[in-house]
């Protein structure tokens, strides 16, 4: 039989909050769900009483994880007085339950009472000793971890226990008789009824000869009469069927004459007792006359059923029909469309709390704080079978100029250079000339960096005057935007080199005029943009740690160029440790104090009204390396030792080159390297040691920086050969017996390195388990074993040990009884 009750509240107005980046959308949305859920498993008897009961706190458990669980359930008891009552239980669960024991009537458990683990058996026990008809009563067995509170309830029923007989004292003759145990008197025969009442009609006749009445049936008879009276005494006059809607509060009355205002009532829903709270329950009775109440709070589809009072031998049943309203969405949602980084709220009403409302996006359910990658898609709500859906649109942001193109005025064969910067530095790029697309040469030099373009034409000529754009354009976005500038070539002007002359001529003949024209040609100007002195690129810069670095970069440029420094893609600015300088034809880049987060690609941009130029090169700030791992020493021997390490984890910006190795003898603070060439490996063979004498060793990592920390020291070794293991014991043999106990001798072996003690077993002839027979080594040749059992066989096997191990074992040839020699009164 079991009943299971939920309580849930779910908030009825749900939403969900969007938002979005550049590359990223995250949806946050929120749905509130608490959950009570409880189930009840009764069983009982007339003698004896079990409940289990799990009160649960979440309804979401991890997967791994459970709820406490009896394995092993406590069983009810019924013992006599003085005797004693073991309750056990084994439980499982994940998170490990905590076990506490209680009793139902509220009483605390009386101090005698041991409570303890039995590890051997894996079962909490509850152990009462010596039982008083006081200890009647139900015990709990409260299992509680993270998610519930499982509960077992079983009874404890102590009866009145007859004397035990002791069969020496009654062999006793001294000393008086012990006094006869007296009746328990009852003042009248109506106390008697009542004493009856309350016990088992199989205890009855017991009953009665305790309290010393002998008319046994007629007292059932008077007994029988009394409850007929008491039926009679009880009246239902109404009781009503009940229709109501979810999430109402419902009362079931029930109007009753009773003579016993005392009379047990109890209220059951089906065929199990229902769960009544008395403050703050969803379940509660209350009484106003003769009226007597069953209130349900937040009525649910679970709550529907067959509701019955039962009062004495009298019962009666009303139907409580739960009438569900269909479920309706408020409304419809609607698109939305935003901007790139925007938020965008989808907002839902619904007529009704549901327990399985989600939120999807293109048919995934949605997950608090989780990232989604996409710029559109549909995102549906859905409540079971009524489902919303609207559309998300997200746009990029419009690309901005900062700094537009400006127009440009160079005279013919100079450098003309246009540039802008944009709001963003993730677009894509492309130049146009009077519409036509220019491409990346000797003629046009096209940079992007950052937010900054340029477009710089070359040796301009006449015919590269027009209209030049610059048009960008993002992913996501088909917008074109676009600025424009002209650039106008100024040609060269011609002169006469000479004029006309006079010319005298005869009639009729010809006369030559002529004037010798001169173009000028400009001579090459002065000013033109930077150019570096030693190419485009610059050899990589080395520091170590804490030094000063100086990067120098020579250039020529007319006007001066502006300087500007790039650090990892950062511009550079002057601080405590950092100056900038410009010379006339030098670029400096001081930093002082360097540190390892100082590496880094560095970069240096020149630029003037005729062009720009860019430098790159690397810095690399060093320090020595790091600890090498602590050296492991292995094939010891009196004058050489092999030590092996690992390389550290950190380099210092360098390559590891070379390690060192160092000795000192244990307790000396002197250190001495003990090669005197470089080790380029994680391997060395130390020797010349001294014999018997106890080193330590430690590994220095060595790299372009110079030497690092030494490692830990190894563990401590002494330089001696390594000892083998004793061989085979010789002659092991029985020297004496006797009834308790036996005595064996034995020879050192002969083979491997002498023992520092011997390890002597023994086994019974009816087990297989050898046991110690010491608990540490024995020093010499014999051994006396007592307490044996007499004429009981023994078998016993010996082996040797040294400091490098335990030798084979060695065996008696056939089993010994503890029992004298033949001849001194043995078989």
């Amino acid at each position: 039989m079991t009943t299971i009750q939920h309580e849930q509240m779910l908030q009825e107005h749900v939403s969900m909050e969007f938002s979005s980046s550049s590359t990223t959308h995250v949806q946050t949305f929120s749905q509130t769900t608490k959950i009570r859920g409880e189930e009840v498993v009764t069983r009982k008897s007339s003698s004896s009483v079990e409940l289990f009961s799990l009160v649960t706190r979440n309804s979401n458990i991890p997967a791994g994880e459970s709820v406490p669980e009896f394995v092993e359930k406590p069983h009810p008891i019924a013992a006599p007085e003085r005797d004693k009552a073991e309750f056990r239980a084994q439980v499982k669960g994940n998170p490990k339950s905590h076990i506490s024991w209680k009793r139902q009537s509220g009483i605390r458990i009386k101090e005698s009472a041991k409570i303890f683990y039995d590890s051997i058996n894996e079962e909490h026990v509850l152990k009462l000793e010596p039982l008083t008809s006081d200890d009647s009563d139900n015990y709990k067995c409260i299992a509680s971890n993270d998610h519930a509170d499982a509960i077992y309830t079983v009874s404890l029923l102590v009866t009145e226990g007859q004397d035990k007989m002791d069969f020496k004292k009654m062999l006793k003759k001294s000393g008086p008789p012990p006094p006869k145990k007296k009746q328990k008197k009852v003042i009248d025969e109506k106390e008697m009824l009542e004493i009856l009442s309350k016990v088992p009609k199989k205890d009855f006749e017991r009953v009665c000869m305790v309290y010393g009445f002998t008319d046994f049936w007629g007292l059932l008879k008077k007994l029988k009469e009394m409850k007929k009276v008491e039926e009679k005494a009880i009246r239902i006059l109404k009781s009503e069927d009940i229709k109501t809607k979810i999430d109402t509060t419902v009362t079931s009355d029930c109007i009753m004459e009773l003579k016993d205002p005392n009379v047990k009532m109890v209220w059951i829903k089906g065929t199990e007792p229902l769960r009544i709270q008395y403050s703050l329950g969803r379940n509660y009775v209350k009484q106003t006359g003769s009226k007597y109440m069953l209130v349900i709070t937040n009525v649910n589809m679970n709550d529907a059923g067959i509701y019955t009072l039962s009062v004495g031998n009298k019962r009666i049943s009303a139907e409580l029909t739960v009438l569900d309203k269909p479920l309706k969405f408020f409304g419809k949602m609607k698109p939305l469309k935003v901007t790139e980084r925007q938020t965008a709220v989808f907002e839902i009403r619904l007529s009704k709390k549901v327990p399985d409302f989600v939120w999807k996006f293109n048919g995934k359910e949605l997950k608090r704080d989780e990232k989604y990658e996409s710029n559109k898609g549909e995102f549906s709500a859905e409540a079971g079978s009524p489902v919303q859906k609207a559309q998300l649109t997200i746009d990029r942001i419009p690309i901005k100029f900062v700094s537009t193109l400006k127009n440009v005025h160079v005279k013919e064969r100079s450098c003309a250079c246009l540039e802008c910067e944009l709001t963003s530095k993730d677009v894509r790029l492309h130049w146009k000339k009077d519409g036509q697309l220019l491409y990346h040469g000797t003629k046009y030099s096209m940079n992007h960096e950052g937010k900054q373009a340029e477009l710089v034409i070359e040796d301009a000529q006449l015919s590269d005057c027009g209209e030049y754009t610059i048009v960008a354009m993002q992913d996501g976005d088909s917008t074109e935007y676009c600025s424009t500038a002209t650039v106008t070539v100024e040609g060269a002007s011609a002169t006469v080199q000479s004029g006309m002359s006079d010319v005298h001529a005869a009639t009729g003949s010809l006369a030559e005029l002529c004037i010798v024209p001169m173009t000028s040609l400009p001579c090459r100007s002065p000013y033109h943009r930077p150019v570096l002195a030693g190419g485009t690129g610059c050899s990589p810069v080395t520091v170590k740690v804490g030094h000063m670095a100086n990067i120098k970069v020579p250039f020529q440029g007319k006007p001066l160029p502006k300087v500007t420094w790039y650090k990892d893609g950062m511009e550079v600015t002057e601080e405590e440790r950092v100056s900038m300088e410009r010379g006339e034809d030098l670029a400096l880049l001081t930093i002082s104090k360097c540190a390892r987060e100082d590496s880094g690609l560095v970069l240096l941009k020149l630029k003037n009204d005729y062009g720009s130029v860019t430098a790159t090169l690397h810095l690399s700030v060093l320090e020595p390396p790091g600890l090498a791992s602590q050296p492991q020493v292995s094939d010891v021997t009196k004058e050489a030792v092999t030590i092996t390490w690992n390389a550290p984890t950190q380099d210092g910006g360098a390559p590891v080159l070379s390690y060192i190795v160092e000795r000192r003898k244990k307790g000396s603070n002197l250190w001495v390297p003990v090669n005197k060439d470089p080790i380029q490996g994680t391997k060395c063979m130390v020797d010349g040691l001294l014999e018997d004498t106890e080193y330590e060793f430690r590994v220095i990592a060595v790299n372009k920086a110079g030497p690092g920390q030494p490692s830990m020291p190894s563990t401590s070794v002494v330089a001696k050969d390594p000892i083998k293991p004793p061989g085979l014991v010789q002659g092991l043999h029985v020297s004496d017996s006797s009834n308790s106990s036996i005595s064996l001798a034995w020879q050192e072996p002969v083979e491997g390195d002498p023992p520092s003690g011997y390890i002597l077993e023994m086994r019974a002839e009816d087990t297989k388990e050898w046991s110690k027979c010491t608990k540490i080594p024995i020093s010499g040749f014999c051994y006396i074993l007592g307490g044996l059992t007499e004429r009981q066989k023994y078998f016993f096997r010996i082996q040797a040990v040294n400091e490098a191990g335990v030798g084979e074992p060695v065996e008696l040839d056939e089993g010994v009884r503890a029992m004298p020699p033949p001849g001194e009164g043995g078989e």
